[in-house]
């Protein structure tokens, strides 16, 4: 059987004030033809296909463009909610996308209850897919439980997670493929943008102890970075399809590719997504950056960083002049030697706290024409207050 493991589109995201909806049209072009010419039988989406609960009707019309195009191409699907998603938008929807061979879970539910689903492919072959959606700690935790012990609290939904997979893995079956799929976080997965590590104790966080040994494949979603999960079954984190942040500058976006049969751990390789723009750090002098206009080109987002041996306020204006794809442009000005700061006494006049207010933040003292706009300034502010 060969399945297809994808997850956290984002659909519908803006960012810094951008549409990125062509970008992730791209990437699905992409991922349905290499679906339909390698003749996938299975997709699984481990969550967070949109952006937001109440998405844009042109991220929703993408989404089921894609569900019609899996369906024509013989595929079946399987979706389960992720933190972003309205699970019961998702479950609505359900109804007419198995039309198109594509089963949603947008709610957690009981393995007889749809929370496991049994697929037949076109070959006769079959998976058993136990499906976890996005279980927020109120799920499992109640209020109560937390204010008496926040500590228990944490290892409680840890404990109930594992409940749940425990629950859902008993239909598997020794002449079928058994998956598990789940939208969650595990103690040491790491963050795509931060990179920083997640603990039970500090976050909502269950281990990758929990998850089913009897599984031929764990397909995991909510984490962007794609990564492994520490263990001896495959089970991963497909991650997103679009660096998300320019934390994730120079990290490689792929989708799972699984070939799997029944009672053997599934055979795994990666492949990367084409269609996304890459985010890149930039680094040049104001003289350098027209060097970088043509080599760069437009299919990418910046974060430039300019060297600057004094401030210009001017400085936004003149890079994206150049680069109008430049979301971020920073100063990086000389280190000035540290100064003791100057605490001018409670009874100072107002002109005199202007003063070492101007010398603190400029290094340099007020000019004799700065303090007299700033008294007529503070004459008019005591005029309005009057």
């Amino acid at each position: 059987m060969k399945i297809v493991h994808t997850s956290d589109w984002h659909v519908g995201r803006r960012w810094k004030g951008i549409d990125r909806l062509n970008e992730i049209e791209a990437v699905l072009d992409h991922l349905s033809r290499y679906i339909e010419a390698e003749e996938i039988d299975l997709v699984l989406h481990t969550g967070d296909v949109f952006d937001a609960r109440t998405p844009p009707a042109e991220a929703e019309r993408l989404v089921n463009r894609f569900f019609v195009r899996m369906g024509r191409a013989g595929a079946h699907m399987v979706l389960i909610a992720g933190n972003h998603d309205d699970p019961g938008r998702l479950d609505a929807r359900g109804l007419l996308a198995e039309f198109a061979n594509v089963h949603i879970v947008g709610r957690p539910r009981r393995a007889s209850e749809g929370g496991v689903q049994v697929i037949e492919t076109r070959s006769g072959e079959k998976a058993v897919v136990a499906a976890l959606p996005f279980a927020s700690p109120g799920k499992f935790v109640s209020a109560l439980d937390l204010a008496a012990d926040e500590g228990g609290a944490y290892s409680l939904y840890a404990r109930m997670f594992q409940s749940a997979v425990q629950s859902l893995s008993q239909p598997f079956r020794s002449d079928a493929v058994n998956l598990f799929m789940a939208h969650t976080h595990l103690e040491g997965a790491v963050f795509g943008a931060s990179e920083r590590r997640v603990h039970v104790g500090q976050e909502w966080a269950a281990t990758a102890q929990t998850l089913p040994t009897t599984a031929a494949y764990i397909a995991l979603g909510h984490i962007h970075k794609p990564q492994k999960v520490e263990g001896l079954l495959p089970a991963y984190y497909a991650g997103s399809p679009l660096q998300m942040d320019f934390g994730e500058v120079g990290q490689a976006k792929t989708f799972v590719v699984i070939h799997a049969t029944p009672g053997r751990p599934a055979r795994v390789s990666h492949v990367g997504y084409e269609g996304g723009f890459p985010l890149i750090d930039l680094r040049a002098s104001l003289s350098e950056l027209p060097t970088h206009v043509q080599k760069l080109g437009p299919r990418c987002w910046l974060r430039v960083t300019v060297p600057l041996t004094e401030k210009d306020p001017d400085l936004n204006r003149k890079v994206r002049s150049l680069l109008p794809n430049a979301l971020v442009v920073r100063a990086e000005l000389p280190e000035v030697e540290a100064r003791e700061s100057i605490r001018p006494p409670s009874t100072a006049s107002p002109a005199e706290l202007y003063r070492a207010f101007h010398l603190s933040e400029h290094n340099t003292a007020a000019a004799p024409e700065v303090i007299e706009a700033f008294l007529r300034v503070h004459a008019e502010a005591l005029e309005v207050e009057a």
